[in-house]
């Protein structure tokens, strides 16, 4: 420590009188001693802030890189168009989405909450979509092969469910997760979808009216028999479908009341008239109004799609 900072130290901790008594008995020794101690401190906060810095740049690069694994919109089609919101609670996020080509006439889909949030959930979630990923997964999660024409079966969203089940997540690294996959035929507007825990998906026909199937089952990752029902059902043109996790229905106000499914109901069908993307911006907007909050308690992420025919 040079003579301005031992000065400056002086300054900052005792006043003159104090420094007078201090000295008058003899104990200047101690007084340097504090003042050493003091400057000590200081570093090691200096140095604690720089490793903080690093860790908070660390941790906007992993959010920027996992949203960029994530689509903002497809390409592959002209049939569906697709957008999407994506806020993480903390800077990275347990929650994921995928929407891919399966074939030449089906496009799959599939959202994914992970138990927990933060930087652990966030990792097992990009883990996941690599193993869900239509191109690089060897496990046939997706497809099957087969020996004959056209040497692959696209395996029902019940099935894809149940394969996952089976690698027993909870018991090797205790997590599950919620999840929805779902097959879109983009030629006939047919869609087939499972749930497992994950909050049941909204479709805004274009007459205005609302449907909200409730069929699904339980969580992935325990050890147990699976028996995912398949909800089916037909798009026309202009009807949209929106998935989303439970951070927007479970996210509370002051009051600790939920913002729940009624309340993104309604929002989603007012926005009957206005694009995809006016329809998505409005919900963050008025979940932000609800909750009194821009910054909310949950991974937030919620995805729709229309079906132009």
């Amino acid at each position: 420590m040079n003579i301005e900072e031992y000065t400056l130290a002086m300054d900052t901790l005792f006043t003159s009188y104090e420094r007078q008594e201090i000295e008058k008995y003899g104990l200047g020794h101690i007084l340097d001693k504090i003042i050493y101690q003091h400057g000590e401190l200081i570093e090691k906060n200096y140095q604690l802030e720089k490793k903080l810095d690093s860790i908070y740049e660390d941790l906007g690069n992993a959010n920027l890189a996992q949203t960029n694994l994530l689509p903002k919109s497809i390409d592959f089609t002209n049939i569906l168009d697709f957008s999407a919101r994506f806020i993480p609670s903390q800077y990275v996020s347990g929650d994921t989405y995928n929407v891919f080509r399966l074939d030449e006439d089906h496009v799959g889909l599939y959202q994914i909450d992970i138990s927990g949030h933060g930087v652990a959930a966030a990792l097992f979630s990009v883990s996941l979509s690599q193993m869900l990923n239509a191109n690089i997964s060897g496990k046939g999660l997706l497809k099957t092969v087969l020996k004959e024409k056209p040497f692959y079966k696209i395996n029902s969203p019940a099935t894809v469910l149940a394969l996952l089940n089976e690698e027993r997540f909870f018991d090797r690294y205790q997590i599950y997760f919620t999840m929805i996959y779902m097959i879109i035929n983009i030629k006939t507007g047919a869609v087939q979808f499972s749930r497992a825990g994950h909050n049941p998906p909204i479709i805004l026909r274009t007459d205005g009216s609302v449907e909200h199937p409730q069929a699904g089952g339980l969580p992935i990752g325990w050890d147990f028999e699976r028996s995912d029902p398949i909800v089916r059902t037909k798009l026309k043109e202009g009807d949209r479908m929106f998935i989303y996790s439970d951070g927007i229905c479970e996210a509370r106000n002051k009051n600790k009341t939920w913002y729940g499914d009624i309340r993104l109901k309604n929002v989603i069908k007012k926005n009957l008239a206005n694009s995809l993307d006016e329809t998505l911006n409005d919900t963050i907007r008025e979940l932000s109004q609800f909750t009194g909050n821009i910054n909310f308690e949950d991974d937030i992420s919620i995805l729709g799609f229309t079906y132009l025919g």
